[in-house]
């Protein structure tokens, strides 16, 4: 058996061997025979993978794709497929050529969009978003738009780029939300806001797919919204806003003739002008109310007309639409005057037409009505200071009311508790239909109220309640200092104060008293008991009791403000030494140190209202203004409201174009009646109007709105200024025209005197 296996492995090899050579032969005589034939060899193809093809277009090194597309179609891939994709961002390679330019340029972008084409997937490759939360949504057009790079913004838009993408992504949210830079999400808000007019002509005009202007983002902004947003109030900055803003907003009016793209409202309800307001950019604020277009084509979207010109003097006309609403929808003025956060709200309400529009509020109803308020509220207060001076002493409550005296003092309770009732019934409907409560007031009602049931129940506490709502009601009178120069500032140095200075001051001293009380009482001897002395027990100071904290904090309080004894705190420390330092380092801290900054502050704050104290004032004002206006009806809002119905120039469907506007009379020796758009030829407009003269341009005219305000017996004017009442509820109101039947008025406003008939449904009141 061994044998006859060593004599067949050597034959088994023999065969193998000649098995070999045989195809060996055999392989040579085919490659001589396709070399004799010329044909040439088999191509190698090139293997790619995604950090290869990131490499290649990151250096813009077009022949490193050199065998891409043969790669991509002998194995059936794409460019969009995961393994050329970033993991963590989907980012393409699309995306990654763009943010790699060189000199604006890279070689490689025509490549990969040839090769797309050829796969079949161009139009996906294009597209192609971001997927990561920083950067989601974001394409390639979007890149090459911030790039500035219009050549290849023009390829990708006539490959088939989607102009209407949006990013969405967390880095594109506000700067408030943890963003970084909010430019409306889509390619051309990116374009208009990067100040791009040559990106944002393409965009809207090219013939293979134009943008939108209409589109809104996520949050239902338009491109006009966007560029309020970036707005930033600095020079250079509202220079390019502005003048995109009206390239965009003519662009818009041409393509789609009915849409006004200034009147579309976000999300928020809010349209560019009132965002504007919201946000305090007062430089396209002030840009938006006074545009003046003077192209035949787009003069219908001016919010300003030159109604007549004669040398320096004109006459211009402001279109109040969203300035001034009546109630019957948020206006650009309560935005301005009610929101707290505005910081430059006070200049904004310097900008014409603004201002003139809130002093002619002032003379047409406020002032009369205002002071009405201040008279009528005083003699309420008044009437509880006697109520409250002359209660009976002698007795339990209710009191009998079988004297003359009793009697009127029962009159004096009456109308006390009705100014509680009125007070908490008007607070609470202003608080479920627009929210904000006036606190003041709203105390003082719940004080009255529960006072009077105190007094009902026959319990003598009531005086403790009623004191604090007769020094709240007092205090409310602040609130009217308001529609004086005089001491409106002065009403704001106080709160200022009390909410900036007097409340830090407050915290440390507290803080400082009780440590400081602590470590005193613990060094006072301890009472002995009261078993073992009988009557003669000692008390504090010389000693320390259950009560003695609470007493001792007072005493502390004495030495901050100079007026304690400190021989009396001394009589019963055991170690007088110790407690006399403690002692002077308190009165060091508190009343040498702490007591001096609050000084300091204090006056530190008056300087600064000081220095603004007309702006302030100002804007305290326009408040009292609004209040008074919000406290009327709707009706009343409509006869009350400050303007005229002016044709200012013809439709785009050659109808005339009536708008409500104020009249604001101006000189500029500057400018000269050259080449204006005005509306009338002759000055002054003498038909309608009588020439007056007004020093500051209104003048005051209170017999029409005395016997208005006689005629219609609205007694919610004499108290309640900052109640929102209307004739019928908010949800059922309609609209009613200024002229209906009623009462006519003639009234004054600027230089020029007119007749208007302002009317009020009677059945409504």
């Amino acid at each position: 058996m061994t044998e006859s296996n060593s004599i067949s492995s050597p034959s088994g090899t023999a065969a193998e061997d000649l098995s070999e050579a045989f195809v060996s032969s055999y392989r040579k005589a085919e490659i001589e025979m396709s070399c004799d034939e010329g044909s040439p060899e088999p191509p190698v193809l090139k293997v790619f993978n995604r950090w290869l093809l990131f490499e290649a277009v990151s250096r813009a090194d077009r022949r490193a794709l050199d065998g891409l597309l043969q790669y991509l179609q002998s194995h059936e891939k794409r460019l969009i497929d995961e393994e050329f994709k970033e993991p963590s961002t989907g980012k393409t390679c699309l995306p990654k050529a763009l943010l790699n330019l060189h000199n604006g340029h890279n070689d490689t972008i025509p490549v990969l969009l040839d090769i797309a084409e050829q796969t079949g997937n161009l139009r996906e490759f294009i597209n192609t978003p971001f997927r990561d939360v920083y950067y989601r949504g974001q394409t390639a057009l979007h890149i090459a738009i911030e790039r500035r790079c219009k050549q290849y913004v023009e390829l990708l838009v006539e490959k088939g780029a989607d102009v209407h993408a949006q990013a969405r992504g967390r880095f594109f949210q506000p700067r408030e939300e943890g963003g970084y830079f909010y430019f409306g999400e889509l390619p051309l808000s990116l374009a208009a806001c990067t100040n791009q007019p040559d990106m944002v002509h393409y965009l809207t005009e090219n013939s293979h797919k134009a943008a939108d202007l209409r589109r809104q983002d996520s949050r239902g902004n338009t491109v006009l919204h966007a560029l309020v947003h970036i707005a930033d109030n600095t020079r250079d900055n509202t220079r390019f806003v502005t003048k995109m803003y009206d390239l965009l907003l003519i662009k818009c009016a041409k393509p789609y003739p009915d849409c006004n793209l200034e009147n579309v409202l976000n999300n928020d309800g809010m349209s560019p002008l009132m965002m504007a307001a919201k946000l305090g950019k007062i430089g396209v604020f002030q840009h938006i109310i006074r545009r003046e277009i003077k192209d035949e084509e787009a003069r219908h979207l001016s919010r300003k007309f030159k109604d007549w010109a004669y040398g320096p003097v004109y006459s211009n006309l402001y279109d109040l639409s969203s300035l001034d609403t009546c109630g019957e929808e948020v206006s650009v003025l309560e935005i301005l005057v009610y929101n707290s956060k505005i910081e430059n709200r006070h200049e904004m309400l310097a900008v014409e037409p603004i201002n003139e529009l809130l002093r002619a509020k002032w003379q047409k109803f406020a002032a009369v009505t205002f002071y009405i308020s201040v008279f009528s509220y005083l003699v309420t207060m008044i009437i509880f200071t006697l109520v409250a001076y002359y209660r009976p002493s002698v007795g339990t409550p209710p009191y009998a009311y079988n004297t003359t005296e009793a009697k009127v003092r029962l009159a004096g309770e009456i109308v006390t508790v009705a100014s509680g009732v009125f007070f908490f019934v008007t607070n609470v409907i202003y608080y479920l239909l627009t929210n904000p409560l006036c606190f003041h007031s709203f105390i003082y009602s719940v004080l009255v109220l529960v006072s009077a049931a105190l007094y009902l129940s026959g319990i003598e506490a009531y005086v403790s309640v009623m004191v604090f709502a007769l020094a709240l009601g007092w205090m409310n009178t602040l609130y009217f200092t308001r529609g004086l120069k005089l001491t409106g500032t002065y009403s704001i140095m106080i709160q200022k104060i009390l909410i900036k200075d007097l409340f830090r001051f407050l915290l440390v001293y507290v803080l400082f008293m009780i440590g400081y009380a602590s470590a005193l009482v613990s060094l006072l001897t301890i009472c002995p008991d009261k078993k073992t002395c009988n009557d003669s027990c000692p008390k504090y100071p010389e000693c320390r009791d259950t009560n003695t904290f609470s007493e001792f904090l007072l005493d502390l309080f004495k030495l901050t403000i100079g007026i304690g004894e400190l021989d009396d705190m001394l009589k019963g420390a055991q170690y007088p030494v110790v407690f006399l330092i403690l002692l002077v380092t308190y009165i060091i801290l508190t009343f040498v140190l702490l007591l001096n900054m609050l000084i300091a502050l204090m006056g530190e704050t008056v300087g600064q209202v000081s220095k603004e104290s007309k702006q302030i004032w100002k804007l305290q004002w326009a408040t009292t203004i609004l209040d008074i206006e919000r406290s009327f009806p709707v009706c009343l809002r409509k006869s009350f409201r400050v303007g005229e119905m002016v044709t200012v120039g013809k439709g785009l469907d050659g109808k005339p174009d009536k708008r409500w506007c104020f009249r604001v009379d101006e000189v500029k020796w500057s400018h000269w009646n050259q080449n204006l758009g005005i509306i009338n030829e002759d000055p002054g407009q003498k038909d309608h109007y009588e020439q007056t003269q007004g020093g500051r341009g209104l003048r005051r005219e209170w017999n029409p709105i005395l016997q208005y305000l006689s005629c219609l017996i609205y007694p919610l004017l004499l108290t309640r200024l900052t109640t929102r009442s209307s004739c019928q509820p908010y949800w059922q109101r309609e609209s009613q025209e200024p002229h209906s039947s009623g009462l006519s008025l003639t009234y004054q406003i600027g230089p020029s005197k007119y007749l208007e008939e302002v009317r009020c449904p009677r059945h409504n009141i």
